[in-house]
């Protein structure tokens, strides 16, 4: 089971920022500086992970029902008891990044994008959990053990709300029973050495 994300603090939004489009923590930042300034977000330099009933949630959800793309994402929350799964970092001075639900009248292709993804976080914070089910499979092949995996999602829950930002890999196994026999067409083994971990990025340090 997997709960759903905490609200945006400013570092999350970076880190989601490279994540889905590469973009640096510095343009990520100066892309929310400019929503905010237009009145489209909050204030984005903050490290709070949480969200206030005080900001009127219902409200916000209602004016950003007003665009399209969000519509159905607000009829899907607003089924819900409003209740934001709220992390444990603070800020004292503001909240969480959030949409403000003013509707954007003109925005480049970078900003966009940021502002599609702060607003679906904050629909996805209200989210019902998601359910992945992983089956793991060991094939004994004349006593060495070989190990499968496959995850697949069974309840979408929060996913719904935060698409296309959730990114995860569905694997299905075939189906097989405790016991049962299996042909082993192949064997291929496999010469190879450890490898240094990888460089830091913009986004990990």
């Amino acid at each position: 089971k997997k709960q759903a994300p905490y609200p945006f603090d400013l570092t999350t939004l970076q880190t989601e920022g490279y994540r889905c489009f590469g973009y640096t923590p510095k343009r990520t930042l100066d892309i929310a500086q400019k929503l905010y300034t237009a009145t489209y977000i909050s204030y984005p330099r903050t490290s709070s992970q949480q969200l206030t009933p005080k900001l009127g949630y219902k409200k916000i959800i209602a004016n950003l029902m007003k665009q399209i793309d969000y519509t159905p994402l607000g009829n899907i929350v607003l089924k819900t008891k409003l209740v934001p799964n709220n992390g444990k970092k603070t800020d004292p001075a503001h909240p969480a990044i959030y949409p403000t639900g003013i509707a954007p009248k003109s925005m480049d292709a970078q900003e966009k994008k940021i502002y599609d993804l702060i607003t679906k976080r904050f629909f996805a914070t209200f989210g019902s959990e998601a359910v992945r089910i992983t089956n793991t499979v060991t094939i004994d092949v004349n006593t060495e053990l070989f190990i499968a995996k496959g995850t697949l999602t069974k309840i979408p829950g929060w996913h719904t709300l935060y698409m296309p930002y959730v990114k995860l890999k569905e694997i299905e196994l075939p189906a097989m029973n405790i016991g049962e026999q299996v042909l082993v067409k192949e064997i291929i083994q496999h010469d190879k050495e450890t490898q240094p971990p990888k460089r830091y990025t913009q986004s990990s340090i």
